[in-house]
């Protein structure tokens, strides 16, 4: 996302910025478009290592030295076992990763929808940092940078935090469940949970897969990393709901992509998502999976 700061002009946290499209490309006829990185296993720690070398290993995303911004679910007051959040255990691997190749810094921005600090600890994210150079937190109003989106179809422009668009890295580490207004909630999904509330609240009522869509033209991680450890199957996205364990870690570059193969765990084909189909129409990624290369490992 530094691409992006570097070609701002940040003036202070009322200004508004017009950023260039990132990343839209067309999607080529007949080969594939996408990979998209499977692992099976119990281990977290192990399955999140597999399946990052088999990307090129982390160092093919994070030198030393750079900003590195992590965004999970963290939104809920729920434990780890009830799938609300992303488990924990997959946070801290990201972490330790990020620490090990030496990042300056490593920010995980969450606007919370519940109370922040009774969240962040029954989450298990909270003590899964402890020792670590990690900060997790809930955006101020200081903390965030209202921006232009010209390739938005009905966002126009959006207040997302500082570092999020000022980092080197952005990892995206969503879990994977139901969503009552947007089908499902997987990494595309998941910036909902870093604009602003003002943002938040109007996509969902006006136009809520587009406006998915149109928040990740802006937004282009450099990896995502889907929890499917366990899923939630109904009453998302705060459940409790009627779980599932798939016992799996999605892996890619392509958020469309990601998104696709994930749809798949709910019974679902990905255009059966309206935000995947439109994500896929406008080139944002490719979510047709005759397009994409799933590889799978076992832990």
């Amino acid at each position: 996302m530094k691409d992006i700061k570097r070609r701002s002009f940040l003036k202070g946290t009322a200004a508004v910025t017009t950023l260039p499209a990132v990343g839209i490309t067309a999607l080529a006829e007949g080969a594939p478009s996408a990979t998209v990185i499977v692992v099976h296993g119990k281990d977290i720690a192990k399955m999140v290592e597999a399946g990052i070398a088999k990307l090129g290993g982390w160092g093919a995303f994070i030198k030393p030295g750079m900003k590195v911004a992590i965004k999970p679910n963290v939104a809920w007051n729920s434990t780890p076992e009830q799938g609300g959040n992303t488990h924990p255990e997959i946070v801290r691997a990201c972490v330790l990763a990020a620490q090990a190749q030496g990042a300056a810094k490593i920010d995980l921005p969450e606007n919370t929808c519940h109370d922040e600090k009774s969240t962040f600890a029954t989450s298990g994210v909270e003590a899964a940092l402890k020792g670590t150079k990690a900060r997790l937190y809930r955006p101020d109003k200081k903390d965030y940078q209202e921006v232009e989106m010209p390739n938005g179809k009905i966002v126009k422009r959006a207040e997302v935090p500082k570092d999020i668009l000022g980092c080197d890295c952005l990892i995206n580490i969503p879990v994977a469940k139901h969503h009552s207004g947007a089908t499902l909630t997987l990494s595309m999904k998941n910036w909902l949970g870093s604009v602003s509330n003002k943002d938040r609240r109007s996509w969902h009522r006006d136009g809520l897969h587009q406006c998915i869509a149109d928040i990740n033209t802006l937004i282009k991680p450099k990896l995502v990393v889907i929890d499917a450890t366990r899923i939630m199957l109904t009453k998302g996205p705060q459940g409790p709901g009627e779980l599932a364990h798939p016992d799996e870690i999605i892996l890619s570059t392509d958020t469309v992509a990601a998104d696709a193969y994930a749809a798949t765990l709910f019974k679902k084909e990905p255009f059966d998502v309206p935000h995947i189909k439109i994500a896929h129409e406008m080139g944002i990624g490719c979510g047709d999976l005759k397009k994409i290369k799933v590889e799978r490992i076992e832990v």
